[in-house]
């Protein structure tokens, strides 16, 4: 609250001379506050304690200081956003990552990112929007890929094979690509309404097989081969590309990625399998007796 100008007290006035000038003029200096910033946020980030590391980050971002140098305000952008992606904030995560994509639509690191928060968010906000910006950039392969996968999850399978047969003729070096394509034509086979399923297996094979090619043979690619037989009951196929997965070393650990182990997810499709056959041996083996 401001001092009244006719009263008389001198340490007002002292108050008014000395100390209302420095409201305008912090002793801190810009560099050293911007430490303190990203200082606090490695603390909260470390402490995981990401729902203040949110308020914070946006609360910095009404800052005219921080937002001043162009750089500092794209770094204090993404901040925001690996905040909400840490507290599991997709709502505002999508919003930053939209614009981000529409800046940059030729980095893959934001397709990326924009994939992550699209498979943690719970709406489907993000469909007309990939949809829209199809239109601006048709020869993109990541956003083809993308829509392909939201038809694949809506169950729309014929819409995913044509957006992964575009993105194919534009791309014939990503295993992904073959991947995605073997996987639809394997939904499409296992569909109980489906026509023509040894044409649709045939076609399911083919590109899996083109993608263990590419990707080469790895317990990656082995375990792909074996799930997708496994999908479509050829057990005995199964159970023989999960045993090559088995023998094979999992992926180390690399710069872009942590190590990939998939023995845990092989033995247990394995267990299934060797279950479900115990099942249909004592099943066969009581009829003989009944029959006997």
């Amino acid at each position: 609250m401001r001092p009244s100008e006719n009263c008389g007290d001198p340490r007002v006035r002292t108050w008014k001379i000395m100390v209302l000038p420095s409201l305008g003029q912090p002793d801190v200096p810009l560099e050293d506050q911007w430490e303190l910033f990203t200082t606090l946020c490695h603390i909260l980030h470390e402490q995981k304690r990401f729902e203040e590391l949110e308020r914070m980050t946006f609360s910095a971002l009404g800052s005219k200081e921080f937002m001043r140098d162009k750089e500092r305000a794209r770094e204090m952008e993404f901040m925001c956003l690996l905040a909400c992606i840490y507290n599991d904030s997709s709502y505002f995560a999508y919003n930053i990552m939209r614009e981000l994509v529409i800046k940059n639509p030729e980095s893959n690191r934001c397709w990326n990112l924009l994939n992550l928060i699209i498979s943690k968010a719970d709406d489907f906000r993000h469909n007309r929007f990939l949809l829209r910006l199809t239109h601006k950039h048709p020869d993109l392969v990541a956003l083809g890929l993308l829509n392909g996968h939201n038809c694949l999850v809506a169950g729309t399978y014929k819409y995913s094979l044509a957006e992964y047969t575009q993105v194919f003729k534009q791309d014939k070096s990503n295993p992904i690509i073959p991947l995605m394509l073997g996987l639809t034509f394997t939904h499409m086979a296992c569909q109980k309404f489906s026509g023509k399923k040894h044409s649709l297996v045939v076609q399911a094979l083919a590109f899996l097989n083109t993608y263990v090619e590419m990707r080469g043979e790895c317990q990656e690619s082995m375990y792909n081969l074996g799930r997708a037989h496994h999908q479509l009951n050829l057990l005995p196929q199964a159970v023989h590309y999960y045993k090559l997965a088995l023998e094979c070393q999992p992926a180390e650990e690399t710069p872009d990625g942590p190590r990939l182990d998939l023995s845990r997810e092989i033995a247990f499709n394995l267990a299934l399998i060797y279950q479900w056959k115990s099942k249909c041996s004592q099943d066969v083996h009581s009829r003989s007796e009944i029959v006997s």
